[in-house]
């Protein structure tokens, strides 16, 4: 197999890229090794067939935030696992967690008629291409456990697993450091799956029609993110001008202060027309 990611091909589209991740994952004998590399104590005989990009929408809370999910995955004990790459650190991963875990919740977890002892396990799984923790570690788990006495735990059935691809393999096994590796766009000599996945990658980027959709897909991405942030510095801007209202503020020293702020991303037009709105 030639693993030839530079100078041929640019830019490479490796493990951790979204549309890699999921068409990968979505492979059960794939799925399921790499399940039992990251949550070995789950000890998983057999998964149902992985879903990728599961879109989990609220449509009773028009305004609640939709989630993406990169992969599900159901055990035999109908235990879930949620697989996501991550590869910018904005400093909200635990927040991330916390919010991915309520979705599936509130979507896949608790029946009409079930109790609360009915809800299923969930195990959320970041891949990360950045240490979110800063301690250097490959692999984080958390649960929930009492403060002081750590064998008090909970039993809320969330598991929390964060596998950092940039961490110190010291003291890790063959199979998790052969999957940083291969997250680090490294070519990786293990056994027969990791042969696999590699062998995918390459197919996938060694065709020019797949090439293009992911190009699409990561344009779409960051015309989305930018959106978002647009947006954001919008309703950042009417906040700024109901709170200067409210302190008696004139028209004229409101619109001095949006100058001042964001007189370079807006002209003097548009910050007069985002007063009349507010």
């Amino acid at each position: 197999m030639n693993w030839n990611i530079t100078p041929n091909k640019q830019p490479w589209y490796g493990f951790t890229e979204d549309q890699i991740f999921g068409e990968i994952m979505s492979d059960p004998e794939i799925c399921k090794y790499i399940l039992r590399i990251i949550a070995p104590e789950a000890k998983i005989k057999h998964i149902y067939p992985p879903n990728k990009q599961r879109e989990v929408k609220d449509p009773g809370h028009r305004k609640q935030k939709d989630v993406r999910l990169d992969v599900l995955v159901e055990d035999e004990k109908h235990n879930l696992y949620d697989l996501e790459v991550q590869t910018s650190d904005k400093g909200d991963l635990g927040w991330r967690m916390r919010y991915y875990a309520s979705k599936i919740d509130q979507r896949y977890t608790l029946p009409v008629g079930k109790t609360y002892r009915d809800l299923r396990k969930v195990t959320i799984i970041f891949i990360c291409t950045f240490d979110p923790q800063k301690k250097g570690k490959v692999r984080y788990e958390y649960e929930s456990f009492e403060k002081v006495d750590k064998s008090d735990q909970l039993n809320d059935g969330i598991k929390k697993i964060i596998i950092n691809t940039k961490g110190k393999q010291d003291g890790i096994g063959p199979e998790l450091a052969a999957l940083v590796n291969l997250a680090n766009n490294k070519q990786v000599h293990l056994n027969r799956i990791f042969d696999k996945i590699q062998k995918k990658i390459v197919d996938i980027n060694n065709d020019p029609k797949r090439r293009d959709e992911i190009m699409d897909y990561e344009t779409k991405l960051l015309e989305r993110e930018q959106d978002g942030k647009e947006e954001g510095i919008r309703q950042g801007i009417q906040k700024l001008i109901a709170a200067l209202r409210d302190f008696g503020a004139t028209n004229a020293q409101i619109l001095k202060r949006l100058e001042q702020d964001y007189g370079d991303q807006f002209t003097k037009k548009e910050l007069k027309d985002f007063m009349k709105q507010a």
